[in-house]
This record gives C-alpha cells, sequence and structure tokens, in this order.
C-alpha cells in the first residue's frame, strides 16, 4: 500500500491529528515517516518568530530552524516516540506548496498527510490554497486529516467509504481502499454517484428513464467488477451502493450518515468528473467532510 509517508508539521494541534494519522498507518505495515516543516519567510509568522529589520541571514535561519524543532518537532516526536516508531525529520525554506511536492518527489514518497489548518497564516490558507495545491500538483497521493471522526492514537480508521464513478482512477483507489479497510480492519462501503439521474443536466436530457436505469446498472457493475478480485484475493467483505444527483452533497451525506472516519477518492474520473473530482468534488469534498479525504493518484 503505502511505503513512504511524508507528514506536514506547523506546529499546530491539527498537524498533530496528521501525525496520529501516521501512527495508525505506521503501526500496522513496514513505512517510512518522514516530518516536514516548510518555513515561508514571506508568509509565515510562527509565535517563536520575532519580528525582524533587514535581510535574514544563515544565522537567522539557524536559529529559526532550532525554534523550529523544538516547537513543532518535539511534540511530534513525543507520539512517535510513545509508539516505538522512528522517523526522519526535514525542514526546509520557501513556499510550502512547491517545498512539499519538491521533497514528496525527491523521497519517493506515496502519501502526503497534511492537516486541515495550522498556525498563523497557515490557519487561512492550509485548507484553500496549500492544500489545494497539495491535491492538484502532488506526486502521490493525498490524505487531508480533518473533523472530530480523525483517527487518533492507535484506534485507525474503522468505517472507510469508498466514493466510485467507474473510471480507471477511481479502479486505483477502490484498491487502496480495500487494502485499507483490510489493514485496519474496517467496514467498507462503495458509493456510485450517478449525477444524471434526478438532475437537469443537458447532457442527460435526452436520455429517457430507461436509458438513465440502464446507465446506472452498468455504472454499478462496473465498480463491483472493478472491486472483485481484490475483495476476493483480501477476503474483505464491501456494500455497494448507488444514489444520483449531485456527487458532492451525496457523498458528505452518506460518509454522515455511515459514521465514516475516512472517504476515498480517485484524483480523476469519467467525462465531467474528469474535470470535477480533482476540482470542484474533490476540493468540496476536502473543504467540508467532518473526516479524513484521501485523493488516491
Amino acid at each position: 500500500m503505502f511505503t513512504h509517508i511524508l507528514v506536514c508539521c506547523d506546529g499546530s494541534e491539527f498537524s498533530l491529528d496528521a501525525a496520529q494519522t501516521a501512527v495508525a498507518f505506521a503501526r500496522r505495515q513496514p513505512c517510512r515517516v518522514t516530518l516536514l516543516y516548510v518555513l515561508d519567510l514571506h508568509a509565515v509568522l510562527p509565535p517563536f518568530i520575532e519580528v525582524w529589520e533587514g535581510a535574514v541571514g544563515p544565522r537567522e535561519v539557524a536559529h529559526y530552524q532550532q525554534k523550529a524543532r523544538a516547537f513543532v518537532e518535539e511534540p511530534i516526536a513525543k507520539i512517535f516516540h510513545d509508539a516505538g516508531l522512528e522517523y526522519e525529520w526535514r525542514f526546509a525554506l520557501g513556499h510550502p506548496v512547491a517545498r512539499i511536492n519538491e521533497i514528496a518527489t525527491k523521497i519517493g514518497a506515496d502519501l502526503i498527510v497534511v492537516g486541515s489548518r495550522g498556525l498563523g497564516t497557515w490557519k487561512r490558507f492550509l485548507l484553500g490554497s496549500v492544500s489545494d495545491g497539495v491535491l492538484h500538483h502532488a506526486p502521490c497521493s493525498v490524505l487531508i486529516v480533518r473533523g472530530e471522526n480523525a483517527p487518533c492514537g492507535s484506534k485507525g480508521f474503522q468505517q472507510i467509504l469508498f466514493a466510485s464513478d467507474g473510471s480507471e482512477s477511481a479502479g486505483r483507489a477502490g484498491q487502496t481502499a480495500v487494502e485499507l479497510a483490510k489493514t485496519f480492519t474496517a467496514s467498507l462501503h462503495a458509493l456510485n454517484v450517478i449525477m444524471g439521474f434526478g438532475a437537469t443536466d443537458p447532457e442527460f436530457i435526452l436520455l429517457t428513464t430507461t436509458d438513465l436505469e440502464i446507465a446506472a446498472l452498468r455504472s454499478l457493475q462496473q465498480v463491483r467488477d472493478s472491486l472483485q478480485p481484490i475483495l476476493a484475493e483480501t477476503g474483505v467483505t464491501c456494500t455497494f451502493h448507488q444514489e444520483g444527483g449531485e456527487a458532492g452533497y451525496n457523498i458528505l451525506r452518506f460518509a454522515e450518515e455511515h459514521a465514516s472516519d475516512l472517504v476515498v477518492l480517485g484524483s480523476r474520473g469519467l467525462g465531467g468528473f474528469d474535470r470535477m473530482l480533482l476540482g470542484s468534488v474533490s476540493t468540496y469534498i476536502a473543504h467540508h467532510a467532518s473526516c479524513p479525504v484521501l485523493i488516491v493518484r
């Protein structure tokens, strides 16, 4: 599944939640964990950085790096120490999105974990420009840890929701969802949302009710077929569901009703989903879900 996890840290309680989630992964499967703090001298002013005058030289940067280790790394180090897990610490300067993605590529990370909010300026844009930028440009899967259903400690995930449109990308996400369900011994639901049902989308306006019903049956069967091999291999049980209407709203409603603690999505979809899953749908869910959201690449 995931072999190298990159955890984005800033010292906030939300980054501690992200670290706890990384611990939940690392305790159940062998993987490397890298903790990353990116200091943007032009935009981020953490509480331990005083207002300076003039240029920031190597001495000042070294000072901020030392403060970051005390303020950011030490609380997270305790989490990993208590869990008996090792990690690598990295400190970088620059714009968070660019540096996170650059370092993820450099170290070969296959999962980036970020908290939903941060400190200072990060609180304003971690779920905006930073998380959105990482979601759209990351070289690997991205997990946004948010909501009261975020797993803490050793509990891990218990109720996983896989949202699918039957696309190839969704198929990869489905495999990950099944592997996660096996790893965490979690319940797994697969939700297929048909946007044409009950909608006035011009793309579907000329289709008859029978056409839509046939399309819906085929779509759900495609989702089943894509998961059956790995379900049979892993022994995981999956409950399949299908609903019509607006994708983002229905995914979130379903997640709420089933107390999901993780929503898994593919990064691209079919037709309109190709535009939406990496845009409005995934962004909407990442912003509004009451649980962590995993976008699989």
